[in-house]
């Protein structure tokens, strides 16, 4: 039996060309670790690289080669350099024993051997040695293998299922919003839910597989013997329904959900890199499904995975270069013709000339923060161009859309003022567009946050109205000014009653709370004369408008086509 808190891992390796000598030290240590026996330089040397030994106890006057020159030599060996040398000697000088440091050695035991006196010694730079690996190789928080030790069992793992032509499974496992948790309850409370996470994983996992922490909020789980599909896909459920059972944290409950990608070798991945790089494309797309489910990686993830990460890149040198444009859709009083606004939307000229659809973008540059500088840009661009209009004597109000993730970084408010002051623009002219999902997160900052945007003059516009949560509460705790019907209802109203039923009740209560109102999605007479009907005054459509780059929303201003105040 190995000594407790000794790890069962550790090699040692005895050099010594005294048979006696090599007898006691093997005595010594045989309990604490793998031991294996040298008795000249150069058979140390060749079974060092086989055995990759924790500790080296060392003779210093062997035949042919010293022990100061086997040192040296495993100190020169990057694969070797790292393990601990003992010298062990009958010499007592001084000059030994800092020449013996000189080469890396670490300590220092003299024959003839008092054996309880070297088995200490031994014994400490042994623990000292597997704290050592321990932190090289583990995560702190959790004490699951980290990164570097993944690897290792990931290239053992497949070596192993190569030459037996089985297969090995990874699943990577991310766990769902929990940024938010650490947001909104505190790094505390967040880096304790993952610790019960690593517990659950682990508990659910079998003996040999690896369960590991890469950082963050993502996990992996390693399985190195798969027999097939079937039972990696019903391992990813049980995981799943581990991790949503409810976590109870210092008598607080928590729900968790987590999205898991899974890649098998050989079948989609030929080495440790393509297996990770293939698990996370397909944890992605389980992202993209919805999250809370496992997806296998196939030939169609890879393809999406590689188009988003040259979306990602393309993104990235457009906004360098200046690439994005920003166009503008009228708002109209359908009554009198009058333009009393414009909405800013951002467009992404092709080198051909062709415009990429928003939808194809703007998602991609939310989840990377490019909505940060390309929201800016558009806001600078929007503010500059309304004052133009102004100047002019045209007072059009210019509608930005601002994201979530726009809106919850610590510098946007700060931004906005810059802005407006940059751009000269009266911040009345300046209307925020903010969707109901803002308005559901962090209600307090999100109040403080439209309370300074009001107290600067800015308007705020609610867009998307009936599709999210459509909490009246909102409507009384947050000042908001606009209502935008969205055109998902206006589109169909004509045949649909319940949609036709829904803007009328929009209309009503946004007559009743003082608000103003603007309908997206016009698109015939039709629909513009039962908006009026129903008390609905201002229009946003292709009835009036496309969106236009700015040179031609001012022609369009300029038609005489439309009046402006």
């Amino acid at each position: 039996m190995r000594s407790k808190g000794i790890d069962v891992e550790s090699v040692i390796l005895i050099v010594e060309d005294q048979a006696t000598d090599a007898l006691v030290l093997h005595e010594t240590v045989r309990d604490l670790g793998d031991v294996y026996q040298a008795s000249d330089g150069p058979s140390a040397l060749m079974m060092a690289r086989r055995c990759k030994p924790d500790l080296v106890l060392l003779d210093i006057e062997m035949s042919g080669m010293s022990g100061f020159a086997v040192c040296k030599a495993l100190k020169a060996d990057p694969k070797l350099c790292d393990a601990a040398v003992i010298f062990v000697t009958s010499h007592v000088q001084t000059e030994n024993e800092l020449r013996a440091l000189e080469y890396g050695g670490i300590d220092f035991i003299h024959k003839p051997l008092n054996v309880p006196v070297a088995r200490a010694h031994i014994k400490a730079h042994l623990a000292l040695r597997n704290e050592a690996k321990k932190l090289a190789n583990h995560d702190a928080l959790t004490g699951l293998p980290n990164r570097a030790l993944l690897k290792d069992r990931t290239e053992q793992a497949l070596q192993k299922a190569h030459r037996s032509q089985t297969r090995v499974a990874m699943l990577l496992l991310d766990l769902d919003n929990f940024k938010g948790i650490n947001d909104s309850l505190g790094h505390s409370i967040g880096d304790a839910l993952l610790k019960e996470v690593a517990e659950r994983l682990s508990q659910a996992s079998r003996s040999f597989d690896t369960v590991s922490r890469q950082g963050g909020d993502e996990f992996i789980i390693l399985l190195p013997e798969v027999s097939g599909f079937d039972g990696v896909g019903d391992f990813a459920e049980r995981l799943l329904s581990t991790i949503s059972a409810p976590f109870i944290l210092q008598g607080n409950r928590h729900n968790l959900s987590a999205s898991i990608g899974i890649s098998l070798f050989p079948d989609d991945s030929e080495d440790s890199e393509s297996l990770y790089r293939h698990a996370d494309s397909a944890m992605y797309q389980a992202k993209l499904d919805g999250r809370n489910r496992y997806r296998f990686f196939s030939l169609d993830i890879e393809h999406s995975s590689r188009g988003r990460h040259l979306l990602e890149q393309h993104m990235r040198s457009a906004l360098e270069t200046g690439v994005f444009e920003v166009f503008y859709q009228a708002k109209v009083i359908a009554s009198e013709g009058r333009v009393v606004g414009m909405e800013a939307l951002v467009r992404w000229r092709n080198k051909d000339g062709s415009l990429f659809s928003p939808a194809e973008f703007i998602p991609l540059a939310e989840e990377t923060g490019l909505i940060i500088p390309l929201g800016k840009h558009v806001l600078e661009q929007a503010c500059k161009d309304a004052q133009m209009l102004v100047a002019q004597g045209m007072h059009v109000v210019v509608s930005v859309n601002i994201s979530a993730v726009q809106f919850r970084e610590e510098t946007f408010l700060q931004m906005v003022q810059d802005t407006l002051l940059a751009s000269k623009l009266a911040p009345e002219f300046l209307e925020l567009e903010i969707t109901e999902g803002v308005l559901a997160k962090n209600v307090t900052n999100t109040q403080q946050v439209l309370s300074a945007l009001r107290g600067m003059g800015v308007r705020i516009a609610l867009d998307d109205f009936g599709t999210g949560y459509s909490s009246l509460t909102y409507l009384k705790r947050f000042p908001v000014d606009v209502l935008k019907i969205d055109q998902s209802f206006v589109r169909d109203m004509l045949v649909d009653k319940c949609d036709a039923a829904i803007i009328e009740a929009i209309v009503k209560l946004a007559q009743a709370l003082g608000l103003e109102l603007v309908a997206e999605g016009v698109e015939t007479q039709e629909h513009a004369a039962v908006l009026q009907s129903f008390g609905c005054q201002v229009m946003q459509g292709y009835l009036y408008s496309r969106p236009v780059p700015f040179i031609q929303f001012c022609a369009l201003l300029d038609s005489g086509e439309f009046s402006v105040c």
